[in-house]
């Protein structure tokens, strides 16, 4: 099985998490200029998983860097799923955020979540104007 490698967001990693974003159905953020601004936005953390020299795998979050943070983003290719690359990117971006706890939303991967020491909260996503 490939080494995988995960490091710190670095510009000029946009473009390829911007193509793992449309593979995902993530299409906000398949602009890479959006990719750049949220990985470098105020207090954001954001990390790659790289196999085989191609990006696999990413996470960003944003946080006090005291008590709270939110996981905004995890995403890895569906053809490197289920081999710990998910867990290695949520607890470098969570100890990067330097929090007590990160709270974050899910869709469809409850089942993964759970793995991790948690407490199930009620969460709401608010737009403007709503």
């Amino acid at each position: 099985m490939p080494t995988v490698e995960v490091r710190p967001f670095e510009p000029g990693d946009e473009t390829a998490i911007a193509r793992l974003s449309a593979v995902v159905r993530w299409p906000s953020l398949t602009d890479p200029a959006v990719v750049l601004r949220v990985c470098e936005a105020p207090g954001s953390v954001a990390f790659v998983a790289v196999t085989d020299d191609v990006l696999v795998g990413w996470a960003q979050a944003l946080g006090d860097g005291v008590l709270q943070s939110h996981l905004s983003f995890l995403a890895v290719h569906p053809d490197h799923r289920r081999r710990g690359i998910g867990r290695l990117l949520v607890m470098a971006t969570f100890q990067a955020t330097a929090t007590a706890r990160i709270d974050l939303v899910t869709l469809d991967a409850e089942a993964f979540y759970e793995g991790f020491a948690h407490r199930r909260l009620l969460g709401y996503r608010l737009y403007p104007g709503a």
